[in-house]
């Protein structure tokens, strides 16, 4: 007798359950259409567009870029760096302007990057750069030499009261080939050898 009740109350819940399920995919099928052919649609428009081409801005030299040039003197083999504000000559140039005047104007720099904020210029100098001091010879007495932005010997400082004629052969022909110091500690070191 239980079964009797079982079977038709199990066919009316399967009908039921059959029943929404079509409807409900029919509900959601008529809501789902419109998204799905609004889908179709930006795929279309967008194949459309896929025969332009995007244009790019080119990068250029403003007047608050800044313009860095690194130096490198390879009888010392040190990197002297110098920052400047670009000057109006430079304002709008784009990178490939900037590389032809660089060439026409400066063949000896090369550009080694380049953006909107910095650019930087690589250079090669032999000779020593502007951080070392020479101990020399200058009118016979020990004199101080400092290097300027063309590597050459500019006098600083004679010492009129140490003749060089006094020191030993070895140290007179060091003198006068000159010394090369890194900084003014090295530079304190080498005086008070020769002067004591």
């Amino acid at each position: 007798m239980k079964k009797d009740k079982i079977i038709p109350v199990f066919f009316f819940s399967l009908t039921l359950f059959l029943i929404s399920f079509i409807v409900g995919y029919q509900l959601m099928g008529n809501k789902l259409n419109p998204q799905i052919s609004k889908m179709k649609e930006e795929q279309e428009n967008i194949q459309d567009y896929s025969d332009l081409q995007i244009l790019k801005e080119d990068i250029r030299i403003s007047p608050n870029t800044f313009i860095e040039e690194r130096i490198h003197h390879t009888t010392c083999n040190h990197v002297v760096t110098k920052v400047n504000e670009s000057n109006d000559e430079f304002v709008n140039m784009t990178r490939n302007e900037f590389v032809d005047y660089l060439e026409e104007n400066y063949p000896n720099k090369k550009l080694i990057s380049f953006s909107s904020s910095n650019v930087t210029i690589g250079t090669t100098k032999n000779h020593l750069c502007e951080n070392h001091y020479v101990v020399g010879e200058k009118d016979g007495s020990i004199a101080i030499f400092t290097i300027n932005e063309d590597g050459e010997r500019v006098l600083e400082n004679i010492l009129t009261d140490h003749s060089i004629s006094l020191l030993m052969e070895v140290d007179q022909e060091k003198l006068i080939e000159g010394i090369v110091v890194d900084n003014e500690d090295e530079l304190s070191e080498v005086l008070e050898n020769f002067i004591s």
